[in-house]
């Protein structure tokens, strides 16, 4: 029987400098992002990086695997946060609150980075896929141990496209004068998703 070769450390330097040196392109196109906006270019990225385009090429390919790698660090570090706002929650209404506020409030804070990662159909999947299964999970763990969770997918699945929608219109009207805070729409979806609409406190028609 062979022995297992020992790894050779001149690669494994190796890998760790590409590593690194790949996270810190992605930092610099989210700063480029940032500050230019979701049309960005190559060329201008490169340059907010200090390097060429044929550097982000050999690390990424082209613009759309960069703007993967940028969607999935942007994820990362939404999940973190997701799993911190709605670990502490003692209700599914207060689980759903802090995790769509987070969600809020991360997004408003770059817009532009929000909207370059999620404009490839790979970003709206990632994006989807992740927060459906933190709301899934947040219900569930509040769930009756005898209620049914088979649909819990399902209705994680549906919250998803709705606040997504409800946010992304928020994100988008920020120098609306009727634009709410964060806090107050996180509390209506919140409401809406698992009250009800005449939980919101909506007009009514005697109202209009």
């Amino acid at each position: 029987m062979s022995a297992t070769p020992t790894p050779d450390g001149r690669d494994t330097r190796w890998d760790e400098h590409r590593r690194q040196r790949r996270d810190e392109l992605i930092k610099s196109a989210r700063i480029a992002v940032h500050t230019i906006g979701p049309d960005v270019s190559m060329e201008e990225i490169a340059q907010q990086a200090g390097t060429s385009k044929s550097v982000f090429y050999r690390y990424f390919n082209d613009k759309q695997g960069l703007q993967q790698a940028v969607a999935q660090a942007s994820i990362d570090f939404m999940e973190a946060e997701l799993k911190r706002a709605g670990t502490a929650a003692s209700t599914p209404h207060d689980g759903l609150y802090t995790m769509v506020l987070a969600y809020l409030q991360l997004a408003d804070s770059s817009p532009n980075v929000y909207n370059f990662s999620t404009a490839i159909p790979t970003g709206t999947t990632i994006f989807t896929k992740n927060m459906a299964q933190f709301l899934q999970r947040a219900v569930e763990r509040h769930a009756p141990p005898s209620g049914d969770k088979t649909l819990s997918y399902y209705w994680a699945s549906a919250a998803v496209g709705f606040v997504r929608a409800a946010g992304e219109e928020w994100i988008a009207a920020q120098d609306h004068s009727h634009r709410p805070q964060a806090e107050q729409l996180a509390r209506s979806i919140a409401d809406w998703l698992l009250s009800g609409i005449d939980s919101a406190g909506l007009p009514s028609e005697q109202e209009h």
